[in-house]
């Protein structure tokens, strides 16, 4: 069992299981109408028709997805496990939202075992159209400190490195970012100019 930290699935469920089920794909379009058209060409007690039950019993309270011979459920902890309980001979894999670290995740923020290099504690999304908006002296400041100050920030996304530092096209469109080692490093950016900031993503170690 798995643990992913970033976010809920969908932004609700705690759980991801998925099994493996030959022709899985009959029960697709997968309204209550096709599905429940679909079981009677089935055995009640065949994997197929077990599914399609189950999906039309508990729809409500799951999402799911099929894709080749794979169905993929998304659902609380105790779905889960009925799941897995009952269809024990075609599951492959579950992943499960750690619950311990939920009150860390707000909009933006990731949780993660590592921070981003090893030290950056924040993503910089740089605004879409700044181009517009900045100075050819704004941009060469930025691009000063970001290349002169390694321990504080960093550049990895190439396109908005080489546009930065003035060899790159005249405007710059793409979605860029950079990363800087906490929040008294950022400040800089907005003392720079408060058009550069798109938005910005917190990473939290734990």
């Amino acid at each position: 069992m798995r643990k992913h930290h970033n976010k809920l699935f969908f932004g609700k469920y705690t759980h991801k299981a998925t099994f493996k089920v030959p022709n899985i794909n009959v029960l697709y379009p997968t309204s209550d109408y096709y599905i429940d058209k679909m079981l009677s060409k089935f055995k009640i007690d065949e994997p197929i028709a077990k599914l399609g039950n189950f999906i039309m019993d508990n729809r409500q309270n799951m999402k799911f997805r099929i894709q080749n011979n794979n169905i993929t459920f998304y659902t609380n902890k105790s779905l889960s496990l009925d799941l897995i309980k009952n269809f024990w001979e075609n599951w492959c894999n579950v992943t499960t939202v750690d619950i311990k670290n939920l009150k860390l995740l707000k909009k933006d923020t990731v949780v993660c075992k590592r921070l981003p290099l090893g030290k950056f504690k924040y993503q910089v999304h740089v605004d879409r159209n700044m181009y517009h908006k900045i100075s050819s002296e704004q941009r060469d400041q930025l691009y000063n400190y970001l290349i002169r100050n390694t321990d504080n920030a960093t550049i990895t996304n190439s396109n908005l490195k080489q546009w930065l530092s003035g060899a790159g096209a005249i405007h710059y469109d793409l979605n860029g970012y950079f990363y800087v080692k906490d929040e008294k490093a950022l400040l800089p950016i907005y003392i720079i100019s408060d058009k550069i900031v798109g938005h910005v993503r917190k990473f939290v170690r734990v």
